[in-house]
């Protein structure tokens, strides 16, 4: 009995190390891809599910309706839809899992966090995970993600930066920052950037003119001084930092810039929105100042060439927000704000070859899984 015992432990002893080595050899076969979005080159067009989170509507009292992670098949047959939580803000994938972003409803509402699903199947692995901000008091109000050797790095509005590990997540290191909110986040050349859109002294965001950059464990920071208000920043495949900035939406236009060795250098305007694919940034904005609210499409190549989607007429208020690439065949997926539509163009700018109705306002992002 007491060997049938020890057999019995031994045996589970095996399965649990064998669960979590599947987990750093995942982590470990992805560490060298970018971690914001998926943008390797490949001529896989195989891939299985796309997994497409949506915000919801944010600050609308009663009529709030929450984010949702929405699973489509290859043919964009809906599979299965998730609530995640007040505001889904950001998604990747990383090794086996997906780490959502629910930004929850402001500083203080002690409502955001993290979820987990299983990249495979699309089941929640937790629920929502809070986390004390370091600097805010409150519970963490994330906004956006990145993964990098065992870890997620999470920006944090209230103008702080942290991260957990991949097997249990837990708090692994935090700095609260020289700035007021942080937005976009990468890793990229074993340091960690992340996108201030308010500065220390400001009261609103959109003032803030700094990039932070940080060791892995985020015991120190820099300051890169730039352009008003960046947002989104993300690595190429080919080495490149590239981030966008909204300018003061007055005098100041959005616009695509580029980490360079002496500083940045503008690549081509109106971009409130970008991904990055094989071998092109792709970018959207919405023109708030004409009548019709024109959504501007835009493919800019690595070496800098910048030509418009090859598309005749698109959708009536299409309202180009976000932009995420599939790694798998190069299609373009251009996420609504303020509607519920998803629009697919192929990699050379034509189409909508799709358009997706999620049926849940402003469509954050989207992550593809084979």
């Amino acid at each position: 009995m007491k060997k049938n015992l020890l057999f019995c432990a031994a045996c589970a002893l095996i399965v649990a190390l064998g669960s979590c080595t599947n987990d750093v050899l995942d982590e470990v076969l992805d560490d060298s891809q970018p971690t914001e979005e998926p943008t390797r080159s490949t001529n896989d067009t195989r891939w299985l599910h796309a997994y497409v989170l949506c915000e919801g509507t944010w600050k609308a009292g009663n009529a709030s309706i929450p984010g949702y992670l929405i699973k489509y098949d290859s043919l964009w047959n809906e599979i299965s839809r998730t609530q995640v939580g007040d505001t889904g803000n950001a998604l990747i994938k990383y090794g086996s899992k997906l780490y959502c972003a629910v930004s929850g409803n402001g500083l203080t509402a002690d409502n955001g966090g993290i979820r987990v699903f299983n990249a495979g199947t699309g089941t929640a692995l937790t629920s929502l995970i809070q986390y004390d901000d370091p600097k805010s008091g409150h519970k963490i109000m994330p906004r956006h993600l990145a993964a990098h050797g065992g870890k997620v790095y999470i920006s944090l509005y209230s103008g702080a930066v942290m991260s957990i590990d991949t097997l249990v997540y837990a708090k692994q290191n935090s700095l609260a920052l020289a700035a007021t909110y942080s937005e976009g986040i990468c890793v990229a050349n074993d340091q960690v950037y992340v996108c201030n859109s308010g500065n220390v002294s400001d009261t609103s965001a959109g003032s803030g003119n700094t990039i932070s950059v940080l060791p892995l464990d985020l015991s120190e920071e820099d300051q890169l001084t730039i352009v008003s208000n960046p947002k989104l920043i993300k690595q190429a495949p080919d080495g490149t930092i590239y981030f966008n900035a909204l300018g003061n939406y007055t005098t100041e236009s959005s616009a695509l810039y580029k980490l360079t060795t002496t500083g940045y250098s503008q690549i081509t305007d109106q971009v409130g929105g970008f991904g990055i694919g094989s071998d092109a940034v792709y970018t959207a904005d919405i023109d708030w100042m004409s009548m019709d609210y024109d959504t501007h499409l835009k493919k800019v190549t690595f070496a800098g060439v910048v030509s418009q989607f090859n598309v005749s007429t698109l959708p009536d208020f299409m309202f180009g927000y976000s932009v995420s690439v599939n790694p798998y065949n190069g299609d373009v997926c251009i996420g609504q704000s303020m509607g519920q539509d998803l629009n697919i163009f192929k990699s050379d700018g034509t189409g909508p070859t799709h358009t997706i109705e999620t049926g849940v306002a402003n469509v954050n992002s989207v992550v593809f899984a084979n």
